[in-house]
C-alpha cells in the first residue's frame, strides 16, 4: 500500500493478523485537517479498538466487528467497560469504511459529524456533497427533515459499503428499519432528482403499501382452506377473471367467502373431499353458521344483529355454484369433474332468514346518516373555507414565511378535497385517478364553451363524463394553481401513481391530486385522513350527540341528496354517480316523498291564495312577463340590487349576501347594522357556550358577509347611490 491510500481500500475478507491496518493508520489519519492532539487520539483509539476486536471470534475484521456490535457495543453505549479513546476508534474505522456497521449501531452514531471531517481527497467526499446539494434544494421541507435525510443517506452508504450515491437502490431503502427511517421521504426526493431512480418520488406510507399483485394461484395457495378444494377454487377464479371480471378486490372477496365455506365443510362434513360430492343438505347448514359468524366481525358499533356481511359471503358462494354448474355443461369443460349433481345453494335458501330485515335496517341507517349530513356538512364547508381564507391572509402578509405557506397549503387541500367530492359525487378511487387531461373542453353550435370531467372506469368498469359547473370549475382551477406553485412550474408535472385496490402501478400522468405535502400523487388513505381530521376539528355531531366523521362515500350521498332536493331526475343522478341500477338512487328519494312534498305545497298555495286572492296564482300575461324580464337586469331585492344577467341561473338560491352580483343599497345601512348586531350577539353566545368549531365558522361567515355588504353600501357616494336606486325603481 502506497502513501496516501485510504483505509477503505483494505479488504474486509482479510484476517486481522494479516492486514496492515496498524502500519497505514498514521498515513490515513495525517490527511485529516485536525489538531495534532486529536490525530493522536484517533490513532490511540483505533489501537484500543483493535485490541478488543482481536479477542473476539471471527476470521476477518468484518466478522469480528459484527461480534463487537452484538456483544461489546451495547455496553459501551451505556458507559460499561469502554476504553478511554473508544469514540475515536469507532469513528475512524467506520468513516474509513474498513467495516460495515449494522443498523443498531448506526441508529445511535453521529455519522453526520464524523463525515464532516473526513479527508478532502476521500472519494466519498464529492458524492456526499452531491447528495447534500440535492437535499438542500428541497425547499418545501423543513431543515430538520433535510438534515435527517442527509444522515440517512450516509447510513445507507455505510451499511451497504457503497462508494457512490448512484449505487443506492430501492431495495436498499426498503431494508431500512423503522427506527432508522427518519428523513426517508426527503432522501427519496433527492435521489429521484439526481436521476438515481427512474421514477417519481414516493412517500413512506405508500412505499410500504405497494405490495405487488399476486396471481390467482398465489392467492389460493396462501388461503386458509383444505388442500382438496384448492384446485377447483383456482380453476374457478381464473375462469371468472378471464370471462367476467379481473378486478383484484372482487377476486379476493370471492376467495375469502369460498375459504370460509370450505373450512365449514371440512369441519362439519369431513367425509366430503370433493366439490362434486356436495349436496343441498351440506350447503344449507352454512347459512345459519355464517349468520352467527357475521355477528362477530360486523363493522362499527352495530348492536342490532346486522347480517349484511353474511349475506355478501353467501351470495359469493351461491354464485360460485351457479357458475360452475353452468360452465360444466359446455363441451369439454374442465368443470365437469367438479360440478355437483344439483346446485347445492340457491336464492330460495337465502329467503326468510333475516336478510330482508337487515337490508331495511341498513336503509334506515343510511337515511339517518343523510339527515345528519345535511345538517352538519354546511358547517363543515364553512369551517374549511374560513380556515383556508385565514391561512391565505397570513401568507399574503408574509409570503416568505415557510410555516405560513405550509399552513395555507394544508388548509387549501382540506377545502379542495372536501369540495371536489361534494360537488362531483365521484368515488374516492376515481378522485385519486383524476388528471388534468380529464378536463374536456367542448363547444356547442352557438359558440358557447362548456367543460366536462371524464371519470375513468372504476367499480363497474364503465367510464362516464359529468358537467363541470362554476363551483366545481373553481375547485379544479385552484387545485391546478396550487400544484403548479408547489413545483414552481408552468404546468402540472406527470408523476407515478399506484392503484391500492388493484395492486398495480398506474400510468405516469399529470394527476390532479398531487403536491399536497410531497411531490407525489395522494392516495385514498390521505383523503380519508383529511376528511376525518376536518370533521373532528369542526366538531360534527350526529342527532344523538355522537361524533360524526365524514367519509368519502358520504360525499356521494350528499351529492345525490342535494340533486334530489333540486328536482334533478333520478335517472340523471344515476348517470352522474355511475350507479349500475336506479334502485340505489331511490334510497335517497325515499327521504323526500313527492306526494308529501306536493301536499304541503298545495296547502301553502291555498293559504297564499286566501290571503292575497286567487288572482295571484294565475299565469302572467305577455305584457306582465315582458315587464318582469326587463327588470331582471337590475332587480330590487329590498336591501340590495341584483345585477345578474337576464336568463342566467343563480346557483346561490336566495343567499345574496357576499354574491358578486349583489350591490347593497345605501338606504339599507340601518338594516345591515341591525343584522350585524344580532348576528354578532349570536356569535358571542356561541363562543361562550363553546359550540363546535363548524357552527362557529358558519356564524362567522355570515357576520363577514353582512360586514362586507355594509362596507359596500356605506362606500357609495350619495349621488351614485341615488342614481342606482332610481334606475332600479324605474325598471321594477
Amino acid at each position: 500500500m502506497t502513501t496516501g491510500t485510504g483505509l477503505g481500500e483494505l479488504r474486509l475478507s482479510e484476517s486481522l493478523e494479516e492486514h496492515t491496518l496498524r502500519d497505514h493508520l498514521p498515513l490515513w489519519v495525517e490527511r485529516y485537517v485536525l489538531p495534532a492532539g486529536e490525530r493522536r487520539r484517533m490513532i490511540e483509539g483505533v489501537e484500543e479498538l483493535l485490541t478488543v476486536l482481536a479477542a473476539l471470534e471471527g476470521s476477518s475484521l468484518q466478522e469480528r466487528w459484527e461480534a463487537f456490535e452484538a456483544n461489546e457495543w451495547p455496553g459501551w453505549g451505556r458507559g460499561i467497560q469502554r476504553p478511554s479513546m473508544w469514540i475515536y476508534g469507532v469513528r475512524t474505522l467506520v468513516s474509513s469504511r474498513v467495516v460495515r456497521p449494522g443498523w443498531s449501531f448506526l441508529l445511535g452514531a453521529r455519522v453526520t459529524d464524523w463525515f464532516a471531517r473526513i479527508p478532502a481527497d476521500d472519494p466519498l467526499k464529492p458524492e456526499l456533497a452531491r447528495l447534500k446539494g440535492a437535499i438542500d434544494n428541497i425547499t418545501w421541507m423543513s431543515q430538520g427533515q433535510r438534515d435527517k435525510a442527509y444522515r440517512l443517506g450516509i447510513m445507507i452508504l455505510l451499511r451497504h459499503g457503497y462508494g457512490r450515491v448512484d449505487q443506492i437502490s430501492d431495495s436498499a431503502l426498503q431494508e431500512v428499519p423503522g427506527p432508522c427511517s427518519k428523513g426517508m421521504d426527503a432522501l427519496d426526493v433527492a435521489l429521484c432528482n439526481l436521476g438515481v431512480f427512474n421514477r417519481t418520488p414516493q412517500k413512506g406510507s405508500t412505499r410500504r403499501l405497494r405490495k405487488p399483485r399476486r396471481s390467482v394461484e398465489e392467492l389460493v395457495a396462501a388461503a386458509d382452506m383444505p388442500d382438496c378444494f384448492k384446485p377447483v377454487t383456482t380453476l374457478y377464479l381464473e375462469t371468472y377473471s378471464r370471462r367476467i371480471s379481473s378486478v383484484y378486490t372482487t377476486l379476493r372477496h370471492k376467495l375469502i367467502a369460498l375459504a370460509r365455506f370450505w373450512r365449514f365443510i371440512d369441519s362439519n362434513f369431513p367425509e366430503v373431499r370433493s366439490c362434486a360430492e356436495l349436496t343441498p343438505e351440506h350447503a344449507r347448514g352454512f347459512v345459519p353458521f355464517q349468520i352467527e359468524e357475521a355477528r362477530k366481525v360486523r363493522r362499527g358499533n352495530k348492536d342490532d344483529g346486522d347480517r349484511a356481511t353474511a349475506y355478501s359471503w353467501l351470495i359469493e358462494v351461491r354464485t360460485f355454484f351457479a357458475d360452475i354448474c353452468t360452465w360444466a355443461t359446455e363441451e369439454g369443460s374442465p368443470f365437469a369433474a367438479y360440478a355437483p349433481a344439483t346446485i347445492p345453494l340457491t336464492r330460495h335458501d337465502l329467503t326468510d332468514v333475516g336478510f330482508e330485515a337487515a337490508r331495511r335496517r341498513q336503509r334506515n341507517r343510511i337515511k339517518a346518516t343523510i339527515l345528519d349530513l345535511e345538517r352538519e356538512v354546511p358547517k363543515l364547508r364553512a369551517y374549511a373555507a374560513q380556515r383556508w381564507h385565514e391561512a391565505r391572509e397570513c401568507l399574503e402578509d408574509d409570503p416568505s414565511d415557510p410555516q405560513a405557506e405550509a399552513e395555507e397549503r394544508k388548509a387549501f387541500w382540506d377545502w379542495g378535497i372536501l369540495e371536489l367530492l361534494l360537488q362531483s359525487g365521484i368515488r374516492i378511487e376515481e378522485a385519486c385517478e383524476l388528471t388534468t387531461l380529464d378536463v374536456l373542453k367542448r363547444r356547442v353550435t352557438d359558440g358557447r364553451i362548456y367543460y366536462l370531467l371524464h371519470i375513468k372506469p372504476s367499480k363497474f368498469d364503465r367510464a362516464r363524463v359529468i358537467p363541470i359547473g362554476d363551483g366545481l370549475g373553481r375547485v379544479i382551477a385552484e387545485m391546478v394553481r396550487h400544484v403548479k406553485r408547489f413545483y414552481g412550474s408552468d404546468n402540472v408535472p406527470a408523476c407515478d401513481h399506484w392503484d391500492c385496490h388493484e395492486k398495480r402501478p398506474l400510468p405516469r400522468a399529470p394527476y390532479l391530486l398531487q403536491g399536497v405535502s410531497h411531490p407525489s400523487a395522494i392516495g385514498v388513505q390521505t383523503i380519508r385522513g383529511h376528511l376525518r381530521r376536518l370533521s373532528i376539528e369542526a366538531g360534527l355531531r350526529k342527532a344523538d350527540g355522537a361524533q360524526l366523521i365524514l367519509r368519502p362515500h358520504d360525499c356521494r350521498r350528499m351529492f345525490a341528496s342535494e340533486h334530489l332536493n333540486n328536482d334533478t331526475p333520478v335517472h340523471v343522478i344515476q348517470a352522474l354517480l355511475g350507479h349500475a341500477t336506479i334502485g340505489t338512487v331511490m334510497v335517497y328519494a325515499e327521504l323526500y316523498p313527492r306526494q308529501l312534498v306536493e301536499s304541503y305545497r298545495r296547502s301553502i298555495r291555498g293559504n297564499y291564495a286566501d290571503l292575497y286572492g286567487k288572482s295571484v296564482l294565475r299565469n302572467p300575461t305577455k305584457e306582465e312577463w315582458d315587464a318582469f324580464s326587463a327588470s331582471c337586469s337590475m332587480r330590487d331585492m329590498g336591501t340590495h340590487l341584483c345585477a345578474l344577467p337576464t336568463g342566467e341561473h343563480c346557483p346561490r338560491g336566495l343567499v345574496c349576501l357576499g354574491c358578486v352580483h349583489a350591490q347593497p343599497k345605501k338606504s339599507a345601512e340601518p338594516i345591515f347594522l341591525g343584522m350585524l348586531k344580532s348576528h354578532q350577539r349570536a356569535l358571542d353566545k356561541a363562543r361562550e357556550a363553546d359550540e363546535p368549531a363548524g357552527q362557529i365558522a358558519a356564524r362567522e361567515l355570515e357576520v363577514n358577509r353582512i360586514e362586507n355588504a355594509l362596507y359596500r353600501a356605506s362606500g357609495l357616494r350619495a349621488d351614485v347611490a341615488a342614481a342606482i336606486e332610481r334606475e332600479a325603481s324605474v325598471q321594477s
